[in-house]
C-alpha cells in the first residue's frame, strides 16, 4: 500500500500550491486505495515533517536578501537591535513547515521559501531580545532587594523619634493619674530591732575588734543578723 507513497517522503518538501498538494494525495489515495493500518502510517509519516531540527547559523539563505545578507547569520545580524552586545548562537531553529503547509502563503500560491527563512531569523531575534529582557529585569529586581536590605539595616531616625514621643506621653499620662510620685518618699525603716547598715561599718581608723565580744554584727558579711550574748542580761 505504501510503495505508492515513499517517494514523496524520500524526496524534497514540496514548494507547489496546496491546492495541487491535496488534489494530487487525494487521487493517489483512491488509485492505490491503501489499508487503515497504512493510512495511519502515512498520516503518521507526513506530520512528522513538520518539525525541523536546527540547522548552522551559518547556512546559506535560498534567496539572498541583500548583497551583504547571505546567510542566516548575517540575516539575525541585520535584524537585531544595536545594543544587543551578546554573543550569537551557533544554531538555528527554523520555523515549522510541514509538507503541505497553509500557514505562510494562501492556498492557492506556492510555498515562499524566503519568508519561511525570514520567518525562522525572526523567531529567533525575538527570543534572544526576550532574554536580555528578562535578565535586566532579574539585575533591576536585585538591585532594588539589595537597596531595601541596606535601607532596613539602617536605624530609622522616625522610628526613635515616635519611640520618644510615645515614652513622654505615657510617663505624663502617668504623672496626672497620680499613679508616678515626682519625689517618691524614703522607704520605711526596717522593723524590730534591725540597725541602718551604714552604722554597723566600722569608720576609717577605728580599730579591729577583740575576738571575745558580746555583740557581733554579721550584716557586714551580708548575713542580716547581729548575735546579742549581753540581752538576756539586762532583761
Amino acid at each position: 500500500c505504501t510503495r505508492w507513497y515513499l517517494p514523496l517522503i524520500l524526496l524534497p518538501l514540496p514548494t507547489a500550491p496546496p491546492i495541487f498538494l491535496l488534489l494530487f494525495l487525494f487521487t493517489l489515495t483512491m488509485h492505490a486505495k491503501p489499508c487503515f493500518y497504512c493510512i495511519i502510517l502515512l498520516s503518521t509519516l507526513f506530520v512528522s515533517t513538520c518539525y525541523w531540527s536546527p540547522i548552522p547559523l551559518d547556512a546559506p539563505l535560498s534567496v539572498p536578501w541583500a548583497e551583504n545578507i547571505t546567510t542566516f547569520r548575517e540575516g539575525l545580524t541585520s535584524t537585531l537591535s544595536p545594543f544587543y552586545s551578546k554573543p550569537l548562537p551557533s544554531m538555528i531553529q527554523p520555523a515549522d513547515r510541514c509538507w503541505c503547509d497553509l500557514s505562510t502563503a494562501g492556498f492557492f500560491e506556492p510555498f515562499n521559501t524566503s519568508l519561511w527563512e525570514r520567518m525562522s531569523v525572526e523567531k529567533l531575534k525575538d527570543t534572544l531580545e526576550r532574554q536580555i529582557r528578562i535578565e535586566e529585569k532579574i539585575k533591576q529586581l536585585e538591585f532594588q532587594v539589595s537597596e531595601n536590605d541596606t535601607q532596613s539595616a539602617l536605624p530609622s531616625p522616625t522610628a526613635y523619634a515616635n519611640a520618644k514621643s510615645i515614652a513622654q506621653g505615657f510617663w505624663s499620662l502617668l504623672k496626672s493619674k497620680g499613679l508616678m510620685d515626682p519625689n517618691p518618699a524614703s522607704p520605711p525603716a526596717e522593723l524590730g530591732t534591725a540597725r541602718n547598715i551604714s552604722d554597723s561599718m566600722p569608720a576609717v581608723g577605728t580599730p579591729p575588734l577583740p575576738l571575745l565580744r558580746r555583740e557581733y554584727d554579721l550584716r557586714r558579711f551580708g548575713v542580716g543578723l547581729v548575735i546579742d550574748f549581753g540581752s538576756s542580761a539586762n532583761a
